[in-house]
């Protein structure tokens, strides 16, 4: 349920997946949406990547009461849960709509459970006369980079269904790393091309995974919030991620990321994560 005041409370039941479909999610009324394979993350196939999940809850935010004077300013996604490759119900209340600031909360749940909230803050946006421009450029432009998946991209659906254009570094060996990304599939059937927020969120959260600071043979790191601020909105498809990781020795850790567009820098996310050895099967 979308609307204004109290979470209407919209339950998703899990265990229900797509095949590989076009879109990421398919609706099935009432605000509940079935996950596809394109949404399964790295750490199983049956748990959904942390961008999926994020970039629809964003996208339900923003279509609640827009108002044209406001942009997003910030969006902080809680993950409180693993999300199943299934069905999701997703809830959105405006809990602040003043003058010049809104605040929107959401929450994403299956079977009950809430898996993800978040909240997003718009604030007004003028021209203001005397203020520098603060451009810094791009490192360099997609179309000069070789694309194709590297490393474990090719093993989980999210991997696959995003377009990855490496400036610097690798998917496949530790360290930094610059990427340019872009998504050419629908989020949502039968809603036709994503919009801004949508696409940037559903980008942000590989942030922890391209600039990772472990091997993907020996460890596991997810990560426990997603925390995007702007101070403009992407203008075109593709966005580059200049990310880097720092995990203490007790395991803890936290991903930087620098979001740019072709025109330049346009925002920077931050991800809490802790580390761990990979299972033993």
């Amino acid at each position: 349920m979308v609307g204004d005041g109290a979470f209407g409370v919209v339950e998703g039941r899990g265990g229900e997946v797509l095949g590989e479909a076009e879109a990421f999610f398919v609706p099935l009324g009432g605000e509940r949406y079935a996950a596809s394979e394109w949404t399964q993350g790295p750490w199983s196939a049956e748990q959904q990547h942390g961008g999926p999940p994020s970039a629809l809850l964003a996208g339900r935010m923003a279509r609640l009461a827009p108002r044209p004077e406001l942009v997003p300013a910030r969006l902080t996604v809680e993950f409180l849960g693993p999300v199943p490759v299934g069905v999701v119900g997703v809830a959105v209340r405006v809990v602040r709509d003043g003058r010049s600031v809104q605040l929107v909360e959401g929450e994403l749940s299956v079977d009950g459970r809430v898996c993800l909230s978040a909240r997003l803050w718009r604030v007004r946006a003028a021209k203001v006369a005397g203020l520098p421009s603060g451009a810094v450029a791009a490192p360099g432009a997609p179309g000069a980079v070789p694309g194709g998946v590297q490393g474990p991209l090719g093993r989980f659906g999210y991997g696959r269904a995003m377009d990855w254009r490496f400036v610097s570094g690798s998917f496949a060996v530790p360290g930094p790393a610059v990427a340019w990304v872009r998504c050419g599939r629908p989020l949502v059937a039968g809603e036709g091309g994503m919009g801004a927020l949508e696409r940037v969120v559903l980008v942000a959260d590989s942030g922890s995974g391209i600039g990772a600071a472990l091997d993907w043979r020996e460890f596991v790191w997810p990560n426990v919030d997603l925390s995007l601020h702007f101070v403009r909105m992407p203008v075109a498809e593709w966005v580059c991620v200049d990310s880097a990781t720092q995990v203490g020795d007790a395991g803890v850790g936290v991903a930087r990321t620098r979001l740019f567009d072709e025109a330049g820098l346009f925002g920077s996310v931050a991800q809490s994560l802790f580390a761990a050895p990979v299972p033993e099967a």
